[in-house]
């Protein structure tokens, strides 16, 4: 049983690198405002995932809801600054910000969750490190790549971290539907207040309602639902794993669909980031085995469901 968790496991990992990379090309092809993207996406998610519990015959709770509501707070947020970053960078600028996330989940899941950080894993984290501000310097001065969008792309990475380190932390007490039930309403009460300052709820065309239903299922479905499963069957820190390939799979979508151009530097930074990642996430893995820690993270649990 537990050898079938962790192969599900990671095929739901495998899947969310692939949905994830389309995330930063659909948001700029939306041509509709990033705080309004975010909003609408997270009232349809909230819908979809509150009429899933509902039609498996249970009814949300404000248990749950308490629960849920940390990483709520940090997941709406880290979705509006994420399509505010996207739409106001370069897609590649963009995803290697968020790149960055193991480097901090990493150490969170060591500090909080007993799993095992190397700390000589720590040389590859400034060595991606490096690898990022290459890609942001060497960005055209007359892309798409804005100050602006790097400060909400590092936003946008710490409310990540904080949403999958609350996510782990109550995971175990809950299945995915009941989770996701629980956690989107809130999120999509963090992301009002942008939408509102914003003004204009209603002014999306029937062309940025596309994208943004797509959006939806895509991502606020069908990989935050995976990637929620994923953190029942192995620890967080592997999960960084999803960032590896997500970054240049991204700036492959970018320059198919969006016609986004990468100068040479920015394809060196990338790799540099992208083998940094690797040398840590590899790293801390084998630290974790060669420790014996359980494949399943401490404290969790089969799905059982709270439910009133």
């Amino acid at each position: 049983m537990r050898e079938r968790r962790r192969a599900l496991g990671a095929i739901a990992v495998a899947i969310t690198i692939i949905v994830f990379s389309f995330a930063s090309t659909l948001v700029k092809r939306a041509g509709t405002p990033a705080q309004l993207v975010a909003f609408w996406r997270m009232v349809i998610t909230s819908t979809v995932w509150n009429g899933l519990l509902l039609a498996s015959g249970r009814k949300p709770n404000w248990r749950n809801i308490r629960l849920a509501a940390l990483p709520g707070i940090f997941f709406g947020l880290d979705i509006a600054c994420f399509d505010l970053g996207a739409t106001n960078n370069s897609v590649a600028n963009a995803e290697m910000i968020s790149a960055m996330t193991p480097f901090i989940v990493v150490p969170i899941g060591a500090k909080f969750f007993g799993e095992r950080l190397n700390t000589r894993a720590l040389f590859f984290a400034v060595f991606a490190l490096g690898g990022v501000a290459i890609v942001l310097f060497s960005a055209p001065a007359n892309g798409d790549a804005s100050v602006r969008g790097c400060i909400f792309g590092v936003i946008a990475l710490a409310c990540w971290a904080g949403y999958i380190a609350g996510t782990r932390h109550v995971r175990g007490q809950m299945d995915v539907a009941t989770y996701m039930a629980a956690m989107t309403p809130v999120a999509t009460v963090a992301v009002l207040p942008l939408a509102l300052v914003h003004g204009h709820m209603l002014s999306v065309t029937a062309h940025g309602w596309t994208y943004v239903v797509l959006l939806t299922m895509m991502t606020g479905v069908l990989a935050h639902g995976l990637m929620v499963f994923a953190q029942s069957t192995i620890p967080i820190g592997s999960i960084g794993i999803a960032q590896i390939a997500q970054p240049a799979l991204a700036a492959l979508w970018s320059f198919l669909i969006l016609g986004e151009t990468l100068r040479t530097g920015q394809f060196v930074g990338m790799a540099v980031v992208l083998a940094g990642l690797l040398g840590f996430v590899l790293l801390n893995q084998r630290k974790i085995l060669q420790a014996g820690t359980p494949a399943e993270p401490v404290g969790a649990t089969e799905d059982t469901g709270i439910v009133s």
